[in-house]
């Protein structure tokens, strides 16, 4: 279990750039296979996933406790949908970087430092690959007013390179995507319309 021991405003972050540079470096893992940004257990975490050249990016709200080797049943799960649809890797991303194993310890303001270094991973990728997004944050983007703008900024970048969306499993009530967590291992995607989901729901 992790709870934060303050808010991200009163820890040194590194760059997501330095971050990377870094990676691989620690031990303890296979850096061949994992991409794990930073590379080292701490308060936040940018990325967590798989090598390949066709990755299902997985977008969910904030990270746990994964890690190589050592992933959570959320993770196992996204694991078993990209393999069952063809993807020959995988890439856990957040809309907020934060650690928390329960999302209401998550910042009630967020770091705007820490998000601005989420987001050059996502511009990174986007340069190198052309991966499939999957909207898989269920009902927690309600946990915090800050995570549809957010999520925002992350779609503007995708759109800029035309990135498809698709969602896996029915959506709830108030039309959320499903999270990875409760899915069936043979469940496959749908096209997901993400702008039109934010102006909708908020």
């Amino acid at each position: 279990m992790h709870i934060p021991s303050g808010a991200s405003q009163t820890i040194d972050i590194l760059s997501f750039s330095d971050a990377l540079t870094l990676s691989g470096r620690s031990g303890g893992y296979d850096a061949g296979r994992w991409i794990y940004v930073p590379d080292f257990y701490t308060e936040y975490r940018y990325i967590l996933g798989t090598r390949g050249d066709n990755p299902l990016i997985c977008i969910g709200i904030n990270p746990s406790t994964a890690e190589p080797d050592n992933l959570d049943n959320t993770l196992k799960s996204v694991s078993r949908i990209a393999d069952g649809n063809g993807f020959d890797s995988w890439i856990m991303f957040n809309v907020y970087p934060q650690r928390a194993t329960d999302p209401n310890d998550m910042d009630k303001v967020p770091d705007r430092a820490l998000c601005d270094e989420n987001l050059r991973w996502l511009r990174a990728v986007l340069a190198e690959t052309e991966p499939t997004m999957w909207a898989a944050w269920g009902t927690l983007i309600e946990k915090r007013d800050y995570l549809p703008g957010l999520m925002r900024e992350m779609v503007a970048l995708t759109r800029e390179k035309n990135i498809p969306w698709v969602t896996f499993g029915k959506r709830s009530k108030k039309g959320h995507p499903h999270h990875p967590l409760y899915l069936r291992k043979d469940s496959t995607p749908e096209p997901f319309d993400v702008e039109n989901y934010l102006d909708t729901c908020f």
